[in-house]
């Protein structure tokens, strides 16, 4: 971008109100500058993979890309902060993150209680892991025709709800709860088992235990829950290809923004670019 003459540095000069917003992989110092700042790698280095997955199956990415997600959603905060402090000073800024910044902010919760429990690293549970920081039952089970997600919940009072003698031993020992927790989770996993996901939530969701069916795609689109936010648009293309896709996640006084043109495809309006600016 500097080559083109397009740098902020450049164009600062030419508009002091600009807002400029770059997102580089690792940042503008340091040894993996020059790095490919591609998710998967990215993920690699920040340390977020060894919060997935079972303690034995080792680093596990998340299935998206979800450094590119979250550092273009902490750069258009950056962007908004800085449209703010333009108007009351009249000045632009220039809204730098990057890649491994956004993973590793991702992370404040349990990278913070790294720092500050001696280092230690965390410990995923073994059977069925969903955090690496919480007690059982944190976790999915599989019933019989389904999986059933349950939250935090005390386990005396899940024990009886289950009707499992066999957690009597943790019932007053809270500690327990995280240090033997996949023993726990082991036991309570046998007795979801035997019963269909619509009869655990008929005794559980009474007694206000955290619990959810774990849906798919198509039962998550077909819901009624997800029907009644409106979340789908139909977009077209410049070639009048229509593509069915999500829509914002926000409303404003109570209304979803909505787009008709989809975003363009990859080099679509380079040409019309150049010739705009002489390149």
């Amino acid at each position: 971008i500097e080559r083109l003459g397009l740098d902020y540095e450049a164009v600062r000069k030419i508009n002091p109100r600009l807002v400029y917003a770059s997102i580089s992989g690792y940042g503008e110092d340091g040894p993996w500058v020059k790095r490919p700042g591609q998710d998967l790698l990215a993920q690699a280095r920040s340390g977020v993979m060894w919060l997935n997955g079972d303690e034995d199956q080792g680093p596990v990415p998340f299935g998206l890309a979800i450094g590119d997600m979250l550092a273009g959603a902490a750069c258009a905060q950056g962007i908004l902060a800085a449209l703010v402090r333009r108007g009351i000073t009249g000045q632009g800024s220039h809204i730098e993150t990057s890649l491994l910044e956004a993973l590793v902010d991702f992370q404040f919760e349990v990278l913070t209680t790294h720092l500050n429990d001696g280092r230690r690293l965390p410990r995923r549970s073994s059977f069925r892991s969903a955090h690496a920081y919480l007690s059982a039952p944190y976790g999915v089970y599989p019933a019989k025709d389904g999986y059933l997600a349950i939250a935090m919940t005390p386990i005396p009072k899940l024990a009886d709800l289950l009707s499992l003698s066999e957690l009597a031993p943790y019932r007053d020992k809270p500690a327990s709860w995280f240090t033997a927790r996949d023993d726990i989770k082991a036991i309570i996993a046998q007795r979801i088992a035997t019963k269909t996901i619509d009869e655990w939530l008929d005794i559980l969701e009474p007694a206000d235990i955290w619990c959810a069916k774990v849906l798919t795609w198509p039962e998550m689109l077909a819901s009624e829950g997800f029907h009644s936010l409106g979340m789908l648009q139909t977009v077209t293309r410049e070639d009048d290809v229509s593509i069915l896709t999500t829509s914002s996640p926000l409303r404003v006084d109570g209304i979803r923004a909505k787009a008709d043109r989809a975003a363009p495809r990859i080099g679509e309006h380079s040409a019309a670019i150049r010739a705009e600016f002489g390149l």
